[in-house]
């Protein structure tokens, strides 16, 4: 699950900061009196543009411009660093947000703390001084994954560009955009915030950080069954970033000559169905390392109960065993064949790809079902399965096209050719499908062109020997 975190009045509690600190200091220093009690922002608080203009008899830019004077002059004071670099998380923030990195959710941070975007000292200094208080308090988060922005328009839009799955933020004007625009969001109470609205579906309010409060939370949100569907594509994204060695070495050996990489989808945060055809059973190994995504395969179901493996359909125990714990381990769904058991119900696992979907993941459907194919057909026959769960989950399909070359004895083992993602328009399957053959018949074309070009060479190369 992909989750943006805000700081100041989410991780840090903003009200109690300004109750402790500011409150006292203009009403001493400028002898100002509150005049929004639950404002958030100490000038609106005060409402100093007003207390400058009636006050001191200032014209309306004077007052603005004096505003951000004090305001300056208020923060540039060991404020700033009392705040920005030693300033104290709510409790079991950090705890709460830790035990998500470890379960394999994506964190980002996101706050628009105004003078980190500066291109200057203070900038670098407000930037440091982030990073060091994420630290201090305990939060284990990289740099990168540390955005910061001039204003909270510029945080918002890049919030609705980034596409998470959930959002803690405190101040009412983001949330109500954010979750406007269909994104999960998880506002922390404050005095500023009381009048945004709880929305089942949409918005709901937390008082503490407490883990088991999120995952409550979280619950309302998203349902049981689909939070638990992210909590399982979670720790098989871990799972997946353990095996990253094996991409080098997989794709040294096979050395596929790899036609369009450009046409590979783009969008992290759609769901996608990777349809390649079946020519062997390394083909998701092999197109999972050229894609590199944790693609969630349909797969037989022999190779989960550890009767068949992966390499070259070895029935060694090990092999078989260590192919049934990786299926498992990645999350691929199980398929049993009518030709394999009459009695065959893939119910189950067709719900879970459905389940998969909504939760954006990637998952990877092989339409013909299998490596054999009628003698003298390119294709097998295609299923029509990956085209009805595109359509009811407004899910992108990317073609996949592969050839083999182990019999021309070449450095390259395979082919692998990719054609340009594309939606099935509601009501339409039929002609998606046709779509679908069409540029997998094109693509092989193009597969056997090259296929034919490179023993061309290697004859050409032979004769001259």
């Amino acid at each position: 699950m992909k989750i943006i975190f805000d700081i100041d009045g989410t991780l840090t509690d903003y009200n109690n900061f300004v109750k402790k600190n500011a409150i006292k200091y203009f009403k001493n220093k400028y002898k100002m009196e509150i005049v929004n009690p639950n404002a958030l922002e100490i000038e609106d608080i005060f409402d100093m543009q007003n207390f400058f203009i009636n006050k001191k008899n200032m014209t309306q830019e004077e007052a603005l411009k004096e505003v951000k004077r004090v305001m300056d002059k208020y923060w540039i004071s060991t404020k700033f660093i009392k705040f920005s670099l030693l300033g104290k998380f709510r409790k079991n923030v950090s705890k709460t947000i830790n035990k998500m990195i470890s379960e394999g959710n994506d964190i980002e941070i996101y706050s628009s703390r105004a003078k980190t975007c500066d291109h200057n000292f203070v900038g670098f200094i407000a930037r440091n001084f982030t990073f060091l208080q994420l630290k201090l308090n305990g939060l284990r988060i990289r740099r990168k994954k540390v955005n910061f922005f001039k204003n909270d328009e510029e945080k918002t839009n890049a919030i609705l560009q980034a596409h998470p799955d959930l959002v803690f933020d405190d101040k009412p004007e983001i949330i109500e955009k954010i979750s406007n625009n269909n994104i999960k969001v998880i506002c922390v109470n404050g005095l500023h915030n009381q009048e945004v609205p709880e929305e089942a579906k949409k918005v709901q309010r937390i008082e503490s950080f407490d883990y088991e409060t999120i995952q409550k939370t979280e619950e309302k949100l998203f349902g049981k069954i689909k939070l638990k569907c992210y909590n399982r594509a979670a720790k098989s994204d871990l799972y997946f970033k353990k095996l990253k060695l094996c991409k080098k070495p997989i794709l040294s050996f096979l050395n596929p000559i790899v036609l369009h990489e450009e046409n590979l989808i783009d969008r992290p945060n759609d769901p996608v169905i990777y349809a390649p055809n079946h020519r062997s059973t390394l083909d998701p190994l092999v197109i999972t390392s050229v894609v590199f995504k944790n693609i969630h395969w349909a797969a037989l179901l022999r190779f989960f109960k550890g009767e068949d493996s992966i390499f070259n359909n070895s029935k060694n125990p090990i092999l078989c065993k260590i192919t049934s714990k990786l299926f498992k381990s990645l999350e691929y769904f199980p398929i049993d064949r009518k030709s394999d058991n009459p009695k065959a119900n893939n119910i189950d696992s067709l719900k879970d790809m459905t389940n998969f979907l909504s939760c954006n993941q990637a998952i990877g459907i092989f339409g013909e079902g299998t490596t054999r194919r009628p003698e003298g057909h390119d294709f097998g026959t295609f299923s029509d399965s990956f085209i009805i769960l595109a359509e009811k989950n407004d899910a992108w399909i990317q073609p996949i096209t592969s050839l083999w070359l182990k019999e021309l004895d070449l450095n390259y083992k395979m082919i692998i050719n990719i054609g340009k993602p594309f939606k099935v328009e509601k009501g339409k399957s039929k002609e998606a499908m046709e779509y679908f053959l069409n540029i997998q018949k094109e693509m092989l074309e193009e597969n056997k062109q090259i296929k034919e070009d490179l023993l061309k060479a290697k004859i050409i190369k032979k004769a001259l020997k």
